[in-house]
C-alpha cells in the first residue's frame, strides 16, 4: 500500500464517519427529544443514568441504520472524496504524475467494498441478537407489553402453532392453541391443544428444546395420556404421567421452533437472519410465500444491488469534475433513486403476482444494470 492510498483511505473513511455520523445524529436527537418524557420516566424506574438507557436502546437501532444505508454510505463517501480531490487540484496533480483514474479510484473501491460487506456481516451475526430490542418503541422500553404472533407450523410434530400474542420477555405464549393436522398426536390428542400460556424452553440437562403449556383446558384428561415420541424415538409430546419434571395439567411439546419464528409483523423479517428466513420457508413449505422468497433474494443480493448503485453513480463524478459538487451530489441521487424504484417496483410485482417469478424479480435489475454499469464506470476511469 502507498502513501498515496493510506491518503485516499483516510479521507473516504474519515468522509464515511461523517456522514453516517449526521445522518445518525440528526436521527437519533429527533427521535430522542420526541419521546424524552418516556425515557426519562424508564430511567427512574430503573434506576440507570439516561446515557445508559439511551446507549442500550440506540446501539443496536444504529447498527441496524448502518445495514440499511451501507450502500448510500459508500456512494456519499465516494463523492465527496473525488470531490474534494477535484476542488483542491489533487486529482490533476496525481494525473500529471502519471497516475491514472483508475489507479486514483482503486482503493477507493476496495473501501467501498468492505463498507457494503460489513454491513452484510452486521445483518447476518449481530442484528439478529437484538430482535427483540428493535421491535420496542420507547412507549415500551421495558418488553412487557404483548407482541402480535405469527401462526407457525411444525413440520416434525404436524402443529400449527398459534396464540392471542407474545410476551417476548418472559418467551411466553398467552391463550396457545396447537392444532394437530396428522401424524401421531392426532390419535390420542385430538384436533387440538388449548391452554392458558406456553412457556419456550431451550434444550437443557438432556430435554429437547419446546414449549411447557400451561393449564391446559383440552384436552381434559391430559394427565391421564402417554407421553407420545416418533417413529425414531425422539419425544414429540410428554405428559406428567411419564414425567416428574412437568406438573400436572401440563404438557410439553418439544419443537426446534425459536421463539424469535413466532413473532409476527414485519420484525421478524426485517431483524431476522438470511438463515432464519431460509429455515422458516423450508419448514413451513409455504405455497403463496412469494414475498418471503423475495425478500430472501434480496438478502442475496444486497451487495451486488449496492454494488450496482456505487458503479452507477461513479460514471457521473468522474466525467463531469467541472461542475459543482452539489450538482453533482444532487445528479448521483437520482440515479440512485431511479434504481432503487426499479429494484422496488420489480420487488413488489414478484412478491404480489404471478408476473415474474420471485428470483427473476430480485435478479432482473441487477442482471440489466450491473454490467451496464461497470461498463460505464471503466470507460469513464480511462477518459
Amino acid at each position: 500500500m502507498t502513501r498515496i492510498d493510506r491518503y485516499l483511505l483516510f479521507l473516504y473513511f474519515r468522509v464515511l464517519a461523517i456522514c453516517f455520523a449526521s445522518i445518525a445524529g440528526l436521527l437519533i436527537v429527533v427521535h430522542v427529544f420526541s419521546n424524552l418524557e418516556e425515557f426519562l420516566r424508564f430511567t427512574e424506574q430503573s434506576q440507570s443514568s439516561l446515557v445508559a438507557v439511551l446507549f442500550e436502546y440506540y446501539g443496536p437501532y444504529t447498527l441496524s441504520m448502518y445495514e440499511r444505508l451501507s450502500g448510500l454510505l459508500a456512494l456519499l463517501a465516494l463523492l465527496f472524496v473525488v470531490a474534494w480531490l477535484n476542488k483542491t487540484n489533487e486529482f490533476t496533480a496525481l494525473m500529471a504524475a502519471g497516475v491514472t483514474k483508475r489507479r486514483v479510484m482503486r482503493p477507493l473501491l476496495f473501501a467501498s467494498a468492505a463498507v457494503i460487506l460489513a454491513a452484510v456481516a452486521l445483518r447476518e451475526f449481530s442484528i439478529p441478537s437484538y430482535q427483540d430490542r428493535l421491535d420496542r418503541n420507547p412507549q415500551d422500553l421495558t418488553g412487557d407489553l404483548p407482541r402480535p404472533m405469527r401462526p407457525t407450523f411444525d413440520s416434525n410434530a404436524m402443529v400449527l402453532l398459534q396464540g392471542r400474542h407474545l410476551l417476548p420477555v418472559k418467551r411466553e405464549i398467552v391463550a396457545p392453541i396447537a392444532k394437530i393436522q396428522g401424524g401421531p398426536l392426532a390419535k390420542d390428542y385430538g384436533s387440538k391443544i388449548l391452554a392458558a400460556s406456553a412457556q419456550h424452553q431451550e434444550a437443557a440437562a438432556g430435554r429437547p428444546a419446546g414449549f411447557v403449556f400451561q393449564q391446559i383446558t383440552r384436552p381434559k384428561n391430559i394427565d391421564q395420556i402417554n407421553s407420545v415420541f416418533d417413529l425414531g424415538g425422539k419425544p414429540l409430546l410428554l405428559t406428567a404421567k411419564d414425567n416428574d419434571w412437568i406438573e400436572p395439567g401440563s404438557c410439553f411439546l418439544a419443537s426446534d421452533l425459536e421463539f424469535e419464528m413466532l413473532r409476527g409483523g414485519s420484525a421478524w423479517k426485517q431483524f431476522a437472519s438470511t438463515g432464519e428466513l431460509i429455515s422458516h420457508l423450508n419448514r413451513e413449505n409455504l405455497r403463496s410465500g412469494n414475498e418471503l422468497r423475495v425478500q430472501i433474494h434480496q438478502r442475496i443480493m444486497r451487495p451486488a444491488i449496492d454494488w450496482t448503485v456505487l458503479l452507477l453513480g461513479i460514471p457521473v463524478l468522474l466525467t463531469r469534475p467541472d461542475r459543482h459538487m452539489f450538482w453533482v451530489a444532487g445528479a448521483c441521487l437520482l440515479v440512485v433513486a431511479g434504481f432503487t424504484a426499479i429494484v422496488l417496483g420489480l420487488a413488489a410485482v414478484g412478491g404480489s403476482s404471478n408476473l415474474l417469478s420471485p428470483s427473476m424479480a430480485t435478479w432482473l435489475p441487477v442482471l440489466v444494470f450491473l454490467p451496464w454499469a461497470w461498463a460505464k464506470t471503466a470507460s469513464a476511469m480511462e477518459s
